[in-house]
């Protein structure tokens, strides 16, 4: 097998190729273009096979590693930081340039491509539903932004408008904005005109009517009208964008959920207690259907930041958050053992033992995330459906058995 590692940027791709014993075959430049990519599959395959060729990359994304991955090499994406301390260790003088950023990774793929996986895309279809519900997700993250600045200068230069409307993302609340966008504005409206506006958008909590002409009436602190003039256009333009972020995440609810349906995995995804509409869809991008993506449970909890990471030299050791993970997955799987332990017995249990171990809430639901990732794994193996009742006797044999183990244990080493 040769080694190869490609430094990429905007314009040009720097590749440098060796053999395990150190001799270097080719090194050089090409850009990200077909015509480019033409000549390094030339330049690479002159001295081997494609499939005999591993290349180390710093990215996993990117037209130019899907063409490596479907020529047939073997496509291993590094963590940054993990390169850059091999650089350092290599040499201590802080030189960084292309030619030896290729090279160091080719050097440390020499070196490590035992314990590193070449990439593995999944099946396309779960690709692009994983994609689908990443973008969601940002939308979402975007969407909190946006209310939380809104909010922010509501308080400041709008503060009659707060508790007007149940909440400051409602559809209904963000047109009110739009047409009256400063306080002096909404101060001015009459009972029936503020009923008649309600009417006409179908506000549809009428027993909130009163409340609402009472909060109208009531004296609030008074804000510079030249304040309210300066504001006025970033709060239309805060509620113009909110709204569009409704529809939006609206619309790719409905595609996500659409393309669940016509997955086979869809039925034992939702049978999962407290996997909505939402949580349903990012469980199953999380997990994919590569039933080869996980070497172990182990593995697939280090990935997605449910296991702890421990250090431990002499008489030291600590246990601490794992930061290194992926965001995505973490997130879900903590949101959905939330969500769990109010519909699962178990899972409720489990969470108040570990409280009452000394842990705290998020803690807590990352331990409970760790449980169930090993039930979720098994699950896509088998493609059945969720049973509290087999899960439930399954643990209750394994505790029967832990005593007969520990006797056993002590007749055998004793």
């Amino acid at each position: 097998m040769l080694f190869a590692g490609i430094d990429w940027s905007e314009k040009f791709l720097d590749f440098h190729l060796r053999t395990a014993g150190g001799k270097v075959l080719v090194e050089g430049q090409v850009r990200p273009s077909v015509e480019g990519m033409a000549d390094l599959f030339a330049e690479l395959e002159s001295h081997a096979l494609a499939s005999e060729i591993g290349i180390a990359i710093e990215t996993a994304h990117g037209a130019w590693v899907q063409a490596l991955l479907d020529r047939g090499y073997q496509v291993y994406p590094l963590n940054p930081k993990t390169v850059e301390r091999f650089r350092e260790a290599l040499s201590a003088n802080g030189v960084k340039t292309d030619k030896i950023d290729r090279k160091v990774l080719a050097m440390f793929l020499v070196t490590f491509h035992q314990e590193n996986k070449p990439l593995r895309p999944d099946d396309p279809e779960i690709i692009q539903f994983r994609i689908l519900c990443q973008d969601r997700l940002r939308l979402v993250e975007e969407h909190t932004a946006k209310v939380n600045e809104l909010q922010a200068v509501l308080k400041c230069y709008y503060p009659a408008f707060l508790g007007l409307f149940g909440g400051l993302d409602s559809n209904i609340a963000l047109d009110f904005l739009q047409q009256f966008p400063t306080q002096k504005q909404m101060q001015k409206l009459s009972e029936r005109r503020l009923r008649n506006w309600l009417s006409r958008h179908h506000y549809s909590f009428p027993k909130r009517l009163d409340g609402m002409v009472a909060t109208l009436k009531q004296p609030v602190l008074l804000v510079a009208d030249h304040l309210q003039e300066a504001k006025k256009t970033l709060i239309c333009y805060l509620a113009r964008s909110i709204k569009m972020l409704n529809a939006e995440i609206a619309e790719r609810d409905k595609q996500i959920n659409d393309h669940l349906d016509g997955l086979p995995e869809s039925n034992w995804v939702r049978s999962l207690p407290g996997a909505g509409k939402v949580l349903a869809p990012s469980l199953l991008a999380c997990l994919g259907r590569d039933p080869q993506r996980f070497c172990s449970v182990g593995e697939a909890r280090a990935l997605m930041g449910t296991a702890p990471v421990t250090k431990a030299s002499g008489n030291f050791r600590v246990v601490h958050f794992r930061r290194g993970c992926w965001k995505f997955a973490r997130r879900t799987l903590q949101l959905f053992a939330d969500q769990s332990r109010h519909q699962c017995p178990w899972a409720q249990n489990f969470y108040e033992k570990q409280r009452n171990s000394g842990r705290k809430h998020h803690a807590a639901l990352r331990a409970l995330a760790h449980r169930w990732l090993k039930i979720l794994l098994a699950m896509k193996q088998s493609g059945n459906l969720y049973n509290e009742d087999i899960f439930v006797s399954s643990q209750r044999r394994y505790l029967l058995k832990m005593p007969m183990l520990k006797t056993a244990n002590y007749f055998f080493f004793s």
